[in-house]
């Protein structure tokens, strides 16, 4: 081979493109001096989160996990120790209402006592008629007090053969019997209580007020078209209305009561609803 074309071949080597020519970008990161990575290299596998958890935690951490769990088992021997387990709840201060009743309205026998909650035992026991007021008192390891104040009966009220008791404040409760010392509030119609469970507080004071001004008067009636009235000791109808300015009513009954026995005649209506009294006679 002569050295001419060995020169011939040099020079067509050199005049050749390289694979970097060809390639974009190859050139410009073999100018940089990065390495381009390679496609099968294999990437490093990250730790997963609990690694990395277990890696930081040091002594005290498990300490506190070892606490945490003891805290959960205690608490669920708490709530499960037949121990701290209501019975039967200690009831106080009723007369009216009946112990089974209360403990019925409290709802908190076979109860655990750490999740009993004095507030909702209140509100419950509110519901009954008889009662006023309730407190409750928690011990451990089962004991529950309920001390109820009850509602005091001021006059009976009787509306379609059925007798309730009424405290000052106009609310009915059930009667355990008929009470002779209390005045009586006979609902000829039913309109004195229109829901069933009160009587207008102004409605109760003036029976009462009736009452111990005219202890000879034991009834008094009450119907919507004529309000409160009573039957005196002459078997007179004497309407009274509302229950507004009885004071008043009771200075013109006397008044007038005065003047018709003077005249002794036959009277079947007084009528003091209004400011001029009438009086209605039988014929």
């Amino acid at each position: 081979m002569t050295r001419r074309t060995v020169r011939h071949r040099k020079s067509k080597r050199f005049q050749a493109p390289s694979i970097s020519a060809l390639l974009p970008g190859t050139l410009s990161q073999a100018r940089s001096g990065k390495k381009r990575p390679r496609s099968n290299a294999r990437k490093r596998k990250k730790p997963d989160v609990w690694s990395k958890i277990v890696a930081r935690w040091g002594f005290s951490h498990y300490v506190a996990l070892l606490l945490a769990l003891m805290g959960l088992v205690g608490l669920f021997l708490l709530f499960t120790d037949t121990r701290f387990t209501i019975e039967t709840p200690t009831v106080l201060g009723n007369s009216y209402v009946d112990t089974a009743e209360v403990i019925r309205y409290a709802d908190v026998e076979r109860a655990n006592i750490f999740l009993v909650h004095d507030d909702e035992i209140v509100r419950r026991l509110s519901l009954l008629p008889q009662v006023k007021e309730a407190r409750v008192r928690l011990g451990l390891p089962n004991r529950l007090v309920i001390e109820v104040s009850e509602r005091q009966p001021s006059l009976n009220y009787v509306r379609t053969g059925e007798t309730f008791w009424v405290d000052e404040e106009g609310h009915l409760f059930p009667a355990n019997e008929f009470r002779v010392d209390l005045p009586v509030l006979l609902d000829d119609d039913g309109t004195a209580s229109p829901d069933g469970k009160h009587i207008d507080a102004a409605l109760s004071q003036a029976v009462l007020f009736l009452a111990a001004t005219m202890p000879e008067i034991a009834e008094f009636y009450y119907r919507s078209d004529y309000g409160l009235y009573f039957i005196s000791p002459e078997k007179w109808r004497v309407y009274l209305g509302d229950a507004e300015n009885m004071e008043g009513k009771l200075r013109k009954w006397e008044q007038i009561r005065r003047q018709l026995l003077q005249e002794r005649r036959a009277v079947e209506i007084v009528d003091l609803r209004f400011d001029n009294v009438y009086v209605t006679y039988k014929r």
